[in-house]
């Protein structure tokens, strides 16, 4: 890197995962791939059989798979196109890695997991790509606003979206939790996929459900604002305050933003 603004390693993340305080095993998954401008966290399905195997069997082929692909020549005229292409793809071959290890292991039939998948672009202008299954998020801080870029693929959101719900009866309805699609969870996966231009200054969150069960997104938007606070410190700030809520759930956080904008010992 030469100091240019606008390279893949100009955005750097950090992750941390806590098992929390109520579940015996932690089957959250993340991986930071700084130089390939990945990032991805994957929830194995709770209470199911496996959901610690299906995430990390998610993650570990990903990270394989994914700086193999983007080691080869990609035009840049058709650099979205390719890299969307792509997702499909390798999150395709999770799919059919998950169900292959579901069958082969009876004690696992039902396992799956949520995945979200941050990919930065940098030509011709910073340019996020996301990748999400399931009801683990991704968010941008941008001038102390904190937007969500995914919708959460749950019985209860998509209620909402239709309007057959109300937001007080999704609030409580025993059915909030349920997914509507899941890697692994049936032999074709629909991954939705977006793309957001990004800001110099912008600061992007992904996590777990383990996180935004416990915390409302205005103290998300609090902790993230610390700006004095490093990468490292805000993972820890939102987990711990995650756990002193109740910590029901497993909770992963990766926080990524532009390095240029902050001193190493900040990250």
């Amino acid at each position: 890197m030469h100091g240019l603004p606008h390279t893949v390693e100009s955005w750097h993340g950090v992750g941390l995962t806590d098992r929390g305080l109520v579940r015996t095993s932690n089957q959250d998954a993340f991986v930071i791939l700084n130089e390939c401008g990945v990032w991805i966290v994957a929830d194995g399905m709770g209470g199911r059989a496996g959901g610690d195997i299906a995430s990390r069997l998610t993650i570990d082929g990903l990270a394989a798979v994914l700086p193999q692909y983007l080691g080869t020549c990609m035009s840049r005229s058709t650099e979205i196109h390719s890299r969307t292409t792509l997702l499909h793809q390798v999150i395709d071959m999770s799919n059919e890695a998950v169900r292959a290890e579901a069958s082969r292991r009876p004690e696992l039939l039902g396992m799956g997991t949520t995945l979200v998948i941050l990919m930065i672009l940098p030509h011709p202008e910073p340019t996020a790509l996301l990748a999400h299954v399931g009801d683990s998020r991704a968010y941008c801080l941008r001038s102390g606003v904190l937007t969500q870029m995914t919708r959460d693929h749950s019985f209860v959101e998509e209620s909402l979206r239709d309007g057959r719900l109300t937001p007080a009866e999704a609030r409580d309805h025993p059915l909030r939790h349920m997914l509507t699609r899941a890697v692994g969870a049936e032999i074709e996966v629909e991954a939705e996929i977006t793309t957001h231009a990004l800001a110099p200054q912008d600061l992007l969150l992904l996590c777990t459900d383990g996180l935004t069960k416990m915390l409302p997104d205005r103290v998300i938007r609090d902790i993230l604002s610390q700006h004095a606070a490093s990468l490292s410190q805000m993972c820890r700030t939102l987990i711990n305050e995650a756990n002193a809520r109740g910590g029901e759930d497993n909770t992963t956080v990766v926080l990524v933003r532009n390095a240029l904008t902050t001193s190493p010992q900040e990250r």
